[in-house]
């Protein structure tokens, strides 16, 4: 199974981040991101909800690192890949994203 994810993430990693911008909705009810640029940088933002149901915004910076992209998020690394064909965001452990 580990084989498969590799060759996933190789295939969907390269890719321009302005080819991402833009509102992003998840498969499997994980938080909704939004990806925009803010002067040279990507920002990823999401609304997490606490457990007592209050909102709270998060914004990563997109970082770059064996051609790969990632955040950084509750100290975990969280891969970004792209597949342009099918216009699918993933996000490690959060799953596919559709764009909105």
């Amino acid at each position: 199974m580990k084989r498969k994810q590799d060759s996933h993430t190789s295939v969907n990693q390269s890719f321009k981040l302005s080819a991402i911008v833009g509102t992003w909705e998840s498969f499997s009810l994980h938080p909704t991101v939004m990806i925009y640029q803010n002067k040279k940088k990507y920002l990823l933002s999401m609304l997490h909800v606490s457990d007592n149901g209050q909102a709270q915004p998060a914004t990563y910076e997109i970082q770059k690192a064996d051609n790969r992209y990632f955040i950084i998020s509750a100290f975990k690394r969280l891969y970004i890949g792209y597949d342009a064909v099918k216009d699918i965001l993933s996000i490690s452990y959060n799953g596919d994203y559709l764009r909105n």
